[in-house]
C-alpha cells in the first residue's frame, strides 16, 4: 500500500508539473522566430501594453566578455535597441547600480529617458547556472529633465544560463510605458522589435577582441573550458 501511495504521489506531481509548464507556455505567445531568435509576447490585463521576451542560444566561450560589454556604457547604443546613451550615476556595489538611459525614437515621437536600478543575481546550483540583470524602474531617482519624457514604467531583465559545451541561452525581456502621447499599437511594435535587434547585435558585438580576456572578481564564471583571465578587474 505504501508503494502504491508513493506511485500515486509521484504521478500527481508529474501531472501538476506538466500543467504548470503548460500554463507558462500559454502565458507567452510566439510572435517571431528568425535568425535563431525567438520573440514571445505576453499581455497583462492591468496594462495597455504587452510584455516582450527575446530568447536566443549561441556559443559564448568567455562569459566575462559579456560582463566587459555591460561595463562599456558608451557602446550601449551599438547593441541595445533604441538606446541613444547610457550612464551610471550611482553604485551600491558592482552588482547593484543605478543607470540612466536615453532613447531616440522615430519622428515624430519625442525622445525618452529611463532611470533604472540594475541588480545582478548569479545562480549556481546543480540544476541551474545563470546570471541575470534585473532592471527596476526608479523614475524619481533623478530630478526631471525637460529635454526628455521620462518613462513612467520600465522594467526588464537581461541574462543568460549555461547549456553546456560553452553554449548559453540569452534572454532579454522588456515591459515599459513610454508616457506622453504614443498610441498603444505603435508602442507595442517598438517593444516587439527591441528584443530581436538587441539580441542579434549583442551576439555579434560580444565576440569582439576588446571584450575578451577580462576578469571581474564579483562574478564567479570559471568552469570547464573557461580560463581564468586576469586583466581588468576594476569596473
Amino acid at each position: 500500500m505504501d508503494r502504491l501511495i508513493v506511485l500515486f504521489l509521484a504521478l500527481f506531481v508529474a501531472i501538476f508539473a506538466r500543467a504548470a509548464d503548460s500554463d507558462e507556455l500559454q502565458d507567452w505567445k510566439l510572435v517571431s522566430d528568425r535568425n535563431d531568435i525567438q520573440v514571445y509576447m505576453k499581455h497583462r490585463d492591468e496594462s495597455r501594453l504587452k510584455t516582450f521576451r527575446g530568447v536566443t542560444r549561441f556559443t559564448l566561450a568567455d562569459e566575462y566578455s559579456l560582463v566587459a560589454l555591460l561595463n562599456d556604457y558608451p557602446s550601449y547604443p551599438k547593441w541595445l535597441h533604441f538606446v541613444d546613451s547610457a550612464e551610471e550615476f550611482n553604485r551600491i556595489s558592482p552588482l547593484d547600480r543605478s543607470l540612466r538611459f536615453t532613447t531616440q525614437l522615430p519622428w515624430p515621437l519625442a525622445d525618452r529617458e529611463a532611470v533604472l536600478r540594475a541588480k545582478v543575481t548569479q545562480t549556481l546550483t546543480e540544476d541551474e547556472e545563470s546570471v541575470m540583470v534585473d532592471l527596476i524602474n526608479r523614475p524619481d531617482a533623478l530630478p526631471p529633465n525637460n529635454e526628455y519624457i521620462r518613462f513612467p514604467e520600465m522594467t526588464g531583465k537581461l541574462g543568460f544560463r549555461r547549456l553546456g559545451d560553452q553554449k548559453v541561452e540569452m534572454t532579454y525581456e522588456l515591459i515599459l510605458d513610454p508616457g506622453g502621447y504614443i498610441p498603444a499599437w505603435i508602442a507595442n511594435i517598438l517593444l516587439r522589435d527591441a528584443p530581436y535587434f538587441t539580441l542579434e547585435r549583442l551576439r555579434r558585438i560580444v565576440s569582439k577582441p576588446e571584450y575578451q580576456n577580462h576578469y571581474y572578481d564579483y562574478l564567479d564564471l570559471h568552469g570547464p573550458g573557461r580560463p581564468a583571465a586576469v586583466l581588468d578587474s576594476s569596473k
